[in-house]
């Protein structure tokens, strides 16, 4: 019947994808509560809803003491790289939750010119993400 529907120009709907095409739209609050409620009723399509709608940017979304799981599990360089792309709210934030040591390491890539290295800042913050899907995976960190 969708085929049929389709091909009389009707919409052919793609369940998963399309749920987490609109996760990756909604704000953190609306997407939070829209999971909740889903964990209730299939833990399970949460789950991979949850992991399947995760980007770099939905690290921010953490509460501080998730957050600060995830970045001290990284080596300064790298989260010196990775922050070098995002906004100095955020990366003030990352560096307050992390030793001073390894705040001033990290600080340090951030102050180099770092706009012919784009490619390994993005690199840096995929590195960043699958560590903090890990973790979410371990259930050492929720997210929403």
């Amino acid at each position: 019947m969708s085929q049929n529907n389709a091909e009389n120009g009707g919409v052919f709907i793609n369940g998963k994808n399309q749920v987490i095409e609109l996760l990756q739209k909604m704000d953190a609050s609306d997407k939070a509560k829209l999971l909740k409620n889903l964990r209730l009723r299939n833990p399970t399509l949460a789950k991979e809803l949850t992991e399947s709608c995760l980007s770099f940017e939905s690290i921010w979304d953490l509460d501080d003491e998730c957050l600060k799981t995830v970045v001290s599990q990284v080596k300064p360089a790298i989260l010196g790289l990775a922050l070098s792309l995002v906004h100095v709210k955020n990366q003030r934030r990352a560096l307050s939750l992390i030793s001073r040591d390894m705040a001033l390491k990290a600080f340090e890539i951030l102050q180099k010119d770092l706009t012919g290295n784009r490619t390994e800042c993005f690199r840096a913050q995929l590195k960043i993400l699958e560590l903090a899907k890990s973790l979410h995976r371990n259930r050492t960190i929720q997210f929403y």
